[in-house]
């Protein structure tokens, strides 16, 4: 008889402090956005593709998810596309991506690992469902989404589940030809919206400038009287090297391709190399070659110092020293490097080698830390989903105790 009120005494001691102890966001990885990446409307008139949503659903099950958190990744970062739901508007349909939402981050949970649910949107050029719309003519729309999105996963578990609202807001840029400062008070909407819906989960912000730590620089926090806010940062530092050769990125970067990491193993002689091939490329593509910009760029990443790749994780921290914010509630959400180009894989040291020094450099700034992501040519080993287990290289690059067995 006295066995029961002890085991209870001790599960009633238990659960409050699991609860107290909060969100903890230590090592993480990116999931897919899409598999299959198609034109906004037609994601919304073909039938069946948004079943199931999002569709990385389709290939990787809870072995695959409970594979990931055995390796040494304690959360993931869950990127939902937002263009679907803005789309389809306020209504049944909308409603069942939002609970597609809640159901997969329950399935996350259910093998161990914490979620960050994050409304990735990205640029769609030729769409109106992009980025860019979202933060101009569809702000009202996207605010008014963030408030059905939060109440969609409120209930769930705080220590286990985080909301960020959305991902690299483009405007705000001092690079910009006409910089703006309209990033704060969209933010505090963005902020009430969300914490309307989901008064008790956990909130991830970040500043303007497509979430880097410029965008980060120009927030004052104390303008957001939350408590329970966590700040995000990306960084792709040297910019060169992760985005080389990408589809994505502007001309000439797209066209070169091979520069090695770090920075100081680019020698003249495979510089001159590297430059003629990206001339190549470009007048193949485009009829003609920007030999100055291809030269002006390859140049800079070799002026680049080696320990250039730590500099905006230590900026970061400034930043939330001066504003009091305690450096777990930091998150370096995104980091990564394009492993392959269209002719093969790159030397595979030189992705783990940056991997490496990036990751460190959030550790040793206290902050916790998400790698981009499972599939891709920026993917961690270029496989499509992430093979497990992961290769013993990348496993030391990450600082993983359980996937290169």
């Amino acid at each position: 008889m006295r066995m029961i009120p002890l085991v209870l005494a001790l599960l009633t001691a238990a659960a409050p402090q699991a609860r107290a102890e909060g969100l903890t966001l230590k090592r993480g990885l990116n999931l897919d956005i899409w598999v299959e990446w198609i034109a906004v409307d037609e994601m919304v008139t073909r039938a069946g593709f948004l079943q199931p949503y999002p569709d990385w659903r389709r290939g990787v099950g809870p072995d695959w998810m409970a594979a990931i958190h055995a390796a040494g990744f304690d959360f993931v970062r869950f990127p939902a596309d937002p263009a679907p739901m803005l789309a389809l508007g306020p209504g049944a349909a909308q409603d069942a991506l939002i609970a597609a939402i809640r159901q997969a981050t329950l399935d996350l949970q259910a093998v161990g690992l914490t979620v960050i649910v994050d409304l990735h949107s990205v640029s769609r050029p030729g769409e109106v469902w992009g980025t860019d719309n979202v933060v101009t003519n569809l702000w009202p729309e996207y605010v008014a989404l963030v408030g059905r999105v939060a109440a969609g996963l409120d209930g769930l578990d705080p220590a286990r589940t985080a909301f960020e609202p959305l991902n690299e807001p483009t405007l705000d840029c001092p690079y910009d030809d006409n910089p703006t400062n309209r990033w704060p008070a969209m933010l505090a909407q963005m902020h009430a919206a969300a914490r309307a819906g989901a008064r008790d989960l956990p909130v991830i912000l970040s500043g303007a400038c497509w979430g880097g730590v410029l965008g980060l620089q120009a927030i004052d926090p104390a303008s957001l009287d939350d408590a329970n806010l966590w700040w995000s940062f990306h960084s792709y530092d040297p910019f060169a090297f992760t985005h080389q050769g990408t589809s994505w990125t502007y001309a000439p970067l797209k066209y070169i391709t091979r520069l090695p990491y770090p920075p100081s193993a680019l020698d003249p002689e495979t510089a001159l190399t590297r430059a003629a091939e990206a001339a190549g490329r470009m007048i193949a593509a485009e009829g003609r070659a920007d030999a100055a910009g291809i030269a002006r760029d390859i140049a800079a990443y070799q002026a680049t110092p080696d320990d250039a790749v730590t500099q905006e994780a230590q900026d970061a921290a400034a930043w939330a020293d001066r504003h009091g914010i305690a450096r777990d509630r930091l998150i370096l959400s995104e980091f990564g490097a394009v492993g392959r180009d269209d002719t093969g894989a790159y030397p595979p040291e030189w992705q783990t080698a940056f991997l490496a020094d990036k990751r460190r450099a959030a550790e040793a700034m206290g902050f916790g830390w998400a790698v981009w992501s499972i599939s891709g040519n920026v993917a961690v080993a270029g496989a499509s989903p992430l093979s497990l287990p992961l290769d013993p290289a990348y496993c030391a690059a990450l600082g993983l105790a359980g996937c290169g067995e």
